[in-house]
């Protein structure tokens, strides 16, 4: 179902551009962007608009900015140009500022969405509403409240190491407009109310009277307020959350591939919290970068090397997809040839979900052929060797311009929060806490769903291929950094991979500066790659496009380049989070 964006949005909070003080002038009268309560808000149904209102902002690519933290981590090359991108851009140099616009962006869409929060909740504390009312009453201020909390969560986690404003009502005045910067401790305490008063009381996954699959649940509250805590490194306290999602609220791994990173996999079982996207709201007489127009044009910036902030695939991760060690006894890691017999799958399940590969003969690509065959998709100097699946619509059309309106007007959704995270974040969790049999359990769970050799000791497990090493809590936990999270979590969420290393910097002392060393000290080489087609002919892909690690032949394409300037330039004390925006540090004179 896609039902809560394609409802009727009417005229509410559209209208409602101020949403921090940045680019608004200070008023000393009513501010006129606000529906009176007096004209509006007399009912839940009109609170319901509002809400709905508050669920577009999620359309807006500005509140996660997707291909920019890609680009900012490792998970992301900046498209055409190689050894020299054409436009590399700030987030993968790392020259980013105050006045990156993408930074006001993003700070501005989040405080826009939590203004029409405010206004939606401030509306339903001055109804009066009925006993049969006080069900849908409670839903909706949840509903409300979460999205608050979580907006300033988004804010909270990547500003000014979280000292920033807490926007707590609908501004009025000069005052209300002109707030201070609040300490980080006071602001994660004002999102954790907010997201416990969601979590207490918002529905289950498909418990909502409207069957609506589309609305936040408490599990989704539950998640984020475990991420915070072990954001904060508070173990214990984020094992409450994530073993009450993991346990209680209907979550599974999905097994079905036709359902990963697809159209039809979208709400799937595993699924706790997605952007809906659908083509009945697409407003398409506005331009599709118009963060208003109801498109999701993140297969065009992952698919397209030409584009602004384009983000294909960077060596390491389409080198370490695609040399996953694939369980011999696992039957789906085998496919027929065009012989009758049968023989190993080329590349592993989780590669051929996640991203495409050269090499990757067995999986349908755009309808029409296997990845192999597609033409122009991988060139060793040019477009690079991997291209991003997960906003693709690789599976409904031949091509992203054979959309109905074209490349840039997708309506896939966007998934922001699944149960695999919640298992790996738990596993996290276990480590740290000492229980490291349970840690690599979690883990093998999910590798177990992509059909990979285990890890640690079989045991009396005759079923499954294990790796039969031992693991103690360090060597599982540099597992879990450096390939169970990436590759699993890689260019999903809000800024996970990001956030992560934050995280792991405090806990581990392997932060992004770390990382980039390890990337620009590491070295793979590109070769021709021959095939037999759909029609058993050999063909070869010429321009370098299958990578490889170790010695090179002569004439293999070296590739030992993509984060030797991005390791220089980093700097944790300027790059480690976004500072204020220029825009607002300008026009709030309290925090000037």
């Amino acid at each position: 179902m896609k039902s809560i964006i394609a409802k009727c949005l009417i005229l509410v909070l559209t209208i409602s551009a101020v949403f921090s003080c940045q680019d608004n002038e200070f008023l000393s009268e009513k501010n006129p962007n606000i529906i009176a309560k007096d004209n509006y808000w007399k009912d839940l149904n009109e609170t319901e608009t509002g809400l709905n209102a508050v669920y577009k902002t999620l359309h807006n690519p500005s509140l996660i900015l997707v291909t920019s933290e890609m680009l900012r981590s490792d998970m992301a090359y900046p498209g055409e140009g190689r050894p020299f991108p054409r436009n590399p851009g700030e987030f993968y140099y790392h020259t980013y500022n105050g006045s990156t616009q993408d930074i006001s962006n993003k700070w501005q869409t989040n405080y826009l969405g939590i203004f029409r929060a405010n206004q939606v909740i401030e509306a339903l504390e001055d109804l009066n509403v009925s006993s049969s009312e006080q069900a849908e009453w409670k839903s909706q201020m949840a509903q409300a409240r979460f999205f608050r909390g979580l907006f300033h969560f988004y804010l909270y986690t990547t500003f000014n190491k979280g000292s920033i404003i807490i926007r707590d009502k609908v501004p009025l005045t000069n005052e209300d407009f002109a707030k201070p910067l609040s300490p980080a401790e006071d602001v994660i305490k004002f999102i954790r109310e907010d997201l416990e008063y969601a979590y207490a009381n918002l529905y289950k996954k498909g418990a909502y009277p409207d069957n609506d699959v589309s609305k936040v649940t408490s599990g989704a509250a539950a998640t984020i307020l475990g991420t915070s805590y072990l954001y904060e490194l508070d173990y214990t306290k984020a094992m409450t959350y994530f073993t009450d999602v993991i346990n209680n609220h209907g979550y599974e791994l999905e097994y079905d591939m036709s359902k990963l990173f697809t159209t039809a996999g979208e709400f799937n079982k595993e699924s706790i919290f997605e952007i809906n996207f659908t083509t009945s709201f697409i407003q398409s007489e506005l331009s599709p970068w118009d963060g208003t127009s109801g498109t999701n044009w993140l297969n065009f910036q992952t698919t397209s090397p030409t584009v602004n902030n384009s983000a294909l695939g960077p060596a390491w991760i389409i080198y370490d997809y695609k040399s996953e060690p694939k369980d011999p006894l696992d039957s789906r890691n085998y496919y027929t040839t065009t012989a009758g017999g049968s023989a190993l799958r080329n590349v592993p399940l989780r590669a051929s979900a996640m991203m495409a590969v050269v090499e990757d003969n067995q999986t349908k690509y755009y309808l029409n052929g296997t990845v192999s065959e597609v033409v122009g998709v991988f060139h060793g100097t040019y477009s690079g060797f991997g291209i991003w699946k997960k906003y693709s619509n690789h599976d409904i059309v031949t091509a992203e311009n054979q959309l109905p309106l074209g490349s840039q007007w997708s309506s896939k959704n966007v998934t922001l929060n699944r149960l695999a995270d919640v298992m790996l974040m738990q596993a996290e969790c276990k480590i740290k806490t000492g229980d490291v049999d349970e840690a690599i359990r979690l883990i093998n769970e999910i590798r177990k769903r992509w059909g990979l050799v285990l890890i640690g000791k079989s045991g009396s497990d005759t079923a499954h291929t294990y790796d039969e090493e031992d693991y103690d809590a360090n060597r599982l936990m540099q597992r879990l950094m450096k390939v169970e999270k990436p590759l699993e979590m890689g260019a999903e969420g809000h800024a996970i991979r990001w956030l992560d290393f934050q995280r792991w910097k405090k806990s581990d002392n392997y932060g992004f500066k770390e990382r980039l060393q390890e990337l620009s000290n590491s070295s793979y080489y590109g070769l021709n790659y021959t095939f037999i087609n759909s029609e058993g002919k050999s063909q070869t892909r010429g321009n370098f496009p299958s990578l490889n690690q170790g010695t090179p032949p002569t004439g293999a394409l070296i590739i030992d380049y993509e984060y030797d300037i991005p390791y220089l330039n980093y700097d944790e004390s300027k790059n480690g989070y976004y500072p204020i925006p220029f825009a607002e540090i300008n026009a709030n004179p309290s925090i000037n």
